[in-house]
């Protein structure tokens, strides 16, 4: 990921600088998710939400781990199967998962909710890959429509190994030598203001975020949403949540007249 963002960063004419503040960790086979394999088996489970590839593919590997990945793929064919993204739905179609509800762009949580609005899920079991962290309006409404919802984890957002990338990033915005910050995912945000506290400079991080020169950029309304309940500043949205967007996005942000000429 990162080395595909740098070259359509340097392919606008930036210079790309990498600093990860997340890291996959996969919480492998809890008794929550040893439940939910064997509920999806058993056909207790009758409507499944995938909401992000990982989880999708955690789901997978643990139902492998436990010997059952031939069962659950069937017990799927059987279910309705929501998928929130593409990426969720590139990992159903590998293991060849029906797909019976996806929404359009740019796939948040209300988008979700309006194309299952005609579901009759009244009385029945749903279960919802957690995105990572919960989602109290999909559940919520999934509840109000008289579902019984249980939201399980499959993976965590740890902070990285080495931390040592984000701190320089932090040391530069300090000095004024970043012209621009881009998001791509809303866990982003908290290990960010983590890992500033940690040496402390969260304060400093947040001003700079809030107030600038920095151009600060979102890759879509989910991580918009958690970047504003931080305080920061958000300059640039693109039109569509997708990193190839983000960029161009950002690119005619800083230099309009570039972009317009190629």
């Amino acid at each position: 990921m990162l080395s595909e963002m740098g070259a359509l960063i340097e392919r606008h004419g930036g210079n790309p600088y990498p600093a990860p503040v997340l890291q996959e960790v996969h919480l492998g086979d809890t008794p929550e998710v040893i439940k939910l394999v064997e509920d999806i088996c058993a056909g207790i489970v009758q409507v499944m939400v995938f909401q992000t590839g990982v989880g999708t593919k955690a789901l997978f590997d643990s139902a492998a781990s436990q010997g059952r990945e031939p069962e659950i793929l069937e017990a799927l064919a059987g279910l309705i199967v929501i998928a929130r993204s593409p990426k969720p739905a590139a990992v159903l179609r590998r293991y060849k998962v029906r797909i019976d509800h996806m929404p359009p762009e740019p796939f948040t949580s209300a988008d979700v909710i309006a194309a299952i609005k005609d579901l009759d899920l009244a009385g029945k079991e749903v279960a919802v890959q957690a995105y990572g962290g919960p989602n109290s309006l999909l559940i919520q409404t999934l509840k109000k429509w008289g579902a019984t919802v249980r939201e399980v984890s499959l993976y965590t957002w740890g902070l990285p190994e080495d931390v040592t990338p984000a701190l320089g990033l932090i040391d530069d915005l300090e000095k004024g030598n970043i012209d621009a910050i881009a998001f791509t995912s809303q866990p982003q945000v908290g290990n960010l203001l983590e890992i500033a506290a940690q040496a402390g400079k969260e304060e400093s991080l947040r001003n700079i975020l809030a107030q600038g020169p920095v151009v600060v950029a979102s890759v879509g309304p989910i991580c918009t949403k958690r970047m504003i309940e931080a305080g920061f500043r958000v300059d640039v949205e693109p039109d569509h949540p997708h990193m190839g967007n983000l960029i161009l996005a950002l690119a005619e942000h800083l230099s309009p007249d570039l972009v317009e000429t190629g």
